[in-house]
């Protein structure tokens, strides 16, 4: 938004390294994003240092509990190993950390509609790009799927495009270090040379169960977020094309 202090409540941020406003989102969807894993339905939000919080810690807790071990064993009949591997001490953290994440982004998805309804009607003007020494963001109209394409080539790709860099830089050393602890690159030039035994048994399961969630969240976010700057751009055209070239004697042809 713009940095005209008077603004009560801004719809949007434009930052040298991020981009950051409100819009109307379903709290539904936000609650499974945190079910999906903690810290998930915060980065959505916009709420990046609470969601980098619960995310990392869920990370670390996932990991001393081997939760994600125990899912794969289940997943494959395999229900001794499954409670043999689990750590009930850090089990119970986990359950604790993933209850908070689901009911605190279910709330302040709620309450974050109703600030983004309160902002549309105050109309404040939109500041559509920010200037500096070492950086330049600004409002740009792309195409969602282009957003979503680079996020499958790496999480966060699609983040970096849209100026959101903060969200960015985070999914793509955290994917980054993901993807190398679960050796998953390694299993796949295996995959390509026909040694299907030895990639099986060099994937660390522990962390390779971490990517698909990553990646499906990274590619959603990528996408949703070029669908609402496309949304906000029209809108700051219409505030400038308005306040430019509009009579203030023109007779609006609706109330």
């Amino acid at each position: 938004m713009a940095a005209n202090q008077t603004v009560r409540r801004p719809k949007l941020h434009v930052g040298s390294y991020s981009i950051n406003g409100f819009h109307l989102r379903n709290p539904y969807v936000i609650a499974w994003w945190s079910l999906v894993y903690p810290g998930f339905g915060h980065l959505a939000l916009g709420s990046i240092t609470k969601g980098v919080f619960l995310f990392l810690g869920e990370l670390v807790i996932n990991y001393m509990a081997h939760v994600n071990l125990a899912i794969l064993y289940s997943f494959t009949g395999q229900c001794q190993m499954a409670r043999s591997v689990l750590d009930t001490q850090w089990l119970f953290l986990y359950v604790g950390i993933l209850v908070f994440s689901i009911y605190d982004s279910y709330r302040l998805a709620v309450e974050f509609n109703k600030l983004s309804v309160l902002a549309d009607r105050e109309y404040a003007r939109i500041t559509p790009m920010t200037l500096t020494a070492t950086s330049i963001n600004a409002l740009v109209k792309r195409q969602p799927w282009v957003s979503a394409a680079w996020s499958v080539v790496l999480p966060g790709s699609g983040q970096l495009m849209l100026g959101e860099n903060i969200r960015a830089i985070f999914l793509m050393v955290v994917a980054g270090g993901i993807i190398v602890q679960s050796h998953a690159l390694q299993a796949i030039g295996l995959t390509f040379t026909g040694e299907f035994a030895l990639a099986k048994a060099i994937i660390d399961w522990q962390w390779f169960l971490n990517i698909p969630s990553f990646y499906s969240f990274a590619i959603w976010q990528a996408y949703v977020a070029t669908v609402e700057i496309n949304k906000l751009f029209e809108i700051e055209q219409a505030q400038h094309l308005k306040s430019q070239f509009q009579s203030s004697n023109f007779p609006m042809p609706f109330n």
